[in-house]
């Protein structure tokens, strides 16, 4: 087996498109969802700050139906798009929520 793959995360193939959607609708910034690669860091891409966080944050949760953690809002979790998705997934398994 290729050594590349042995590390592939196995996602869910929407939870990046709905993270970007979320974040696209809830800061109301002029991107496009193929704009924010996988590896973006967003807030050198759309200047997060406190407050956007934090609406970005609310519309994740209310996208999900998931509570994030008091620990991890931080802008090193919320900035980081792969970091981001994974942690999402892991919420949404831990409690076996499923999508609408």
């Amino acid at each position: 087996m290729d050594p590349l793959f042995s590390q592939t995360v196995v996602r869910p193939p929407d939870t990046l498109d709905r993270i970007r959607r979320a974040l696209i609708g809830s800061l109301h910034v002029n991107l496009s969802e193929e704009d924010l690669a996988y590896e973006t860091k967003l807030d050198e891409t759309v200047g997060l700050d406190s407050v956007a966080v934090l609406e970005f944050v609310a519309a994740l949760e209310q996208e999900f139906g998931i509570t994030f953690a008091p620990e991890m809002l931080t802008i090193e979790v919320v900035r980081d798009l792969s970091r981001l998705a994974s942690y999402i997934d892991e919420l949404l398994a831990r409690s076996d929520i499923r999508e609408p």
